[in-house]
């Protein structure tokens, strides 16, 4: 049995919506700050209208119809959708500020530090498919656990639960975004691009990698590291609040954090600064949602 929510004519918005569309309004203004230096810059508008008009008309359902689980876990998950778009936004805008990558400047530290490149050595020193087959499954695993994870506690767990650490996620990695068109890093893989020792190729999951940076990379986002931020904090949710997915996830998360360094996505620098970064995402993440007024939930 669904407990109706009294109809109110307020339009309201989750914590989640109203994180993106801060985060659209940011980069919106950014966009038309920029305007003249940004070539084909009305459909990134566009795409923003759209994606607000999105946000807006759910919420107005809610105005006719009250607030109900279905309708509620739609708004909630949504917005998962748009982080791809505005993933590969991110090298759209990463040079305006800074004109050139900081790659030198990491790859720098990374020579001061070790005396080499821990991540042109990694796969030169473990060159077999196999290897590098588990690395790229690690790495792909990524993208299942982000969404797959929040979902599970949401039906599983609690829906309240799951809303807010969909929150989180969705926060965290708008974050991650926004310091990655501030302070430009492409990353290992595009700035040895020439180095004549290339990463094995591996198999089944080698192939899906080679698709997935084919059409959904780009020359941005390698530091600090939310792959290994974000695969952190999946870690630690459940440990709260599903222990019984720690068997999955913590092998999954090791193959994930060594991959990052193996595939050459990231610098060790990277995974260094994604790992100290994620208690404390979680924690200012946390903070924020529970200072906010979520609206009543409904019980199935």
């Amino acid at each position: 049995m669904t407990q109706k929510i009294p109809k109110t004519t307020i339009l309201r918005f989750l914590p989640v919506e109203k994180a993106v569309l801060m985060y659209i309004l940011v980069t919106g203004l950014f966009e038309l700050f920029f305007f003249a230096k940004l070539p084909g810059v009305s459909a990134h508008l566009y795409a923003r209208l759209i994606m607000v008009s999105v946000i807006v008309t759910l919420a107005a359902v809610n105005i006719s119809y009250g607030d109900r689980n279905f309708l509620r876990g739609i708004r909630i998950f949504l917005p998962f959708l748009f982080l791809g778009y505005f993933y590969k936004e991110t090298d759209y805008l990463n040079n305006l500020i800074f004109s050139r990558d900081m790659d030198p400047v990491i790859s720098g530290w990374e020579n001061l530090i070790f005396g080499f490149q821990p991540s042109l050595s990694f796969s030169e020193h473990f060159s077999s498919d196999l290897f590098a087959e588990l690395m790229y499954m690690g790495y792909f695993s990524y993208y299942l656990i982000s969404v797959g994870i929040p979902l599970y506690i949401y039906l599983k767990v609690s829906p309240r639960t799951g809303e807010k650490f969909s929150f989180i996620i969705i926060s965290s990695f708008l974050i991650f975004y926004t310091v990655f068109i501030i302070f430009p890093v492409g990353g290992p893989q595009f700035y040895y691009i020439d180095w004549p020792q290339q990463v094995p190729e591996g198999y089944f999951f080698g192939h899906v990698m080679g698709i997935v940076k084919f059409y959904g990379e780009g020359v941005t986002a390698a530091f600090p590291s939310a792959h290994v931020s974000i695969c952190l904090i999946l870690v630690m949710a459940s440990y709260l609040y599903a222990k019984n997915l720690l068997r999955i996830i913590l092998p999954i998360a090791i193959a994930l954090v060594f991959s990052t360094v193996y595939i050459r996505a990231h610098y060790v620098i990277d995974v260094v600064a994604g790992i100290i970064l994620a208690p404390v995402l979680l924690r200012i993440t946390s903070m924020i949602y529970d200072s906010d007024e979520p609206l009543s939930e409904t019980t199935a």
